[in-house]
């Protein structure tokens, strides 16, 4: 079979695929050679002009370091079938793992005709189901995970692209052979058994998809009754905070009143303070001469 004609779904989904990380010794071993390169052209820096075998071998060792540091470095992965959505996925929280699992699913959806809920208005779409999962806080809450309702939408898509993939490809086979056979032989007769069975094993893909919808549908759902909790939980925190400004206002309305009633015994004190200042201020009254005769 050619590649087109193959998936590694299935080796992926086992655990195949896993990008080996070379051995530590290599990057150790690229470091010794460069610390013997420094001290190989120190030496012939020192030693100059008569210095040139140990230019030389320092250069070498510089070329060897760089070799090392080459086989040392993990191997770039490349995901050409994810395009655009595999900057999404890594802002997900994607693994290289999952990235090499959504690679082969987008290439497998990418070879396979649409394939609808038989209501010619819905297309099968479980990589879509998968990210809405795969990103919904509710899916990530510690909540959903301590009631083992957890479940890898990744896997859930792939193996239902995989088998939509497989199904439609054997239709296709059969359709073709079909054509070329005489609709009353006996070969024709076992094709359109062989085209039974697949369509009701397309169905069973088709139930499995529809399934994932409808927990994508109420993840959803529990997204907004959780959202609807955080927002008891902050209404009850912020209570807390409008509690403290209330209290708050109590000491400043307490404040207001002292302060009043010191402006008070201030205008008091101040009344009298004015009196006496006219008093003292105001020329003396004399009595009256008294009148002679």
């Amino acid at each position: 079979m050619s590649d087109t004609q193959q998936s590694r779904l299935p080796a992926l989904l086992n655990g195949a695929g896993e990008p080996r990380r070379p051995s530590p010794w290599w990057n150790r071993s690229a470091t010794a050679a460069g610390v013997s390169a420094v001290g190989l052209i120190t030496t012939s820096v020192a030693e100059a002009p008569a210095g040139e075998p140990w230019t030389l071998a320092g250069i070498a060792m510089l070329v060897l370091m760089n070799a090392l540091r080459r086989r040392g470095r993990p191997p770039r992965r490349v995901y050409p079938n994810l395009g655009r959505a595999q900057a999404a996925w890594r802002s997900a929280g994607a693994t290289p793992h999952q990235l090499a699992i959504l690679d082969e699913a987008h290439r497998l959806r990418n070879l396979t005709p649409l394939v609808g809920y038989r209501d010619r208005r819905t297309v099968v779409n479980p990589l879509a189901d998968a990210y809405a999962i795969f990103t919904s806080p509710a899916w990530r809450d510690p909540w959903l995970a301590d009631h083992q309702l957890n479940i890898d939408p990744i896997v859930e898509a792939a193996e239902i692209l995989e088998h939509l993939w497989r199904v439609t490809a054997l239709l296709a086979d059969v359709r073709r052979q079909l054509s070329l056979l005489p609709g009353d032989s006996a070969a024709a007769r076992t094709y359109r058994g062989y085209q039974r069975a697949l369509l009701e094993s397309l169905d069973d893909g088709l139930r499995r998809a529809r399934a994932l919808t409808a927990y994508r549908d109420e993840v959803r759902r529990l997204e907004e009754v959780l959202a609807a909790s955080r927002a008891q939980a902050e209404a009850e925190a912020f209570g807390d905070r409008v509690l403290d400004v209330l209290s708050e206002s109590a000491r400043h309305e307490l404040a207001t009143r002292q302060l009043d009633d010191s402006r008070a015994q201030l205008q008091a004190l101040e009344a009298g303070l004015r009196e006496i200042t006219e008093l003292l201020g105001s020329a003396p009254t004399l009595p009256a001469e008294p009148r002679q005769r």
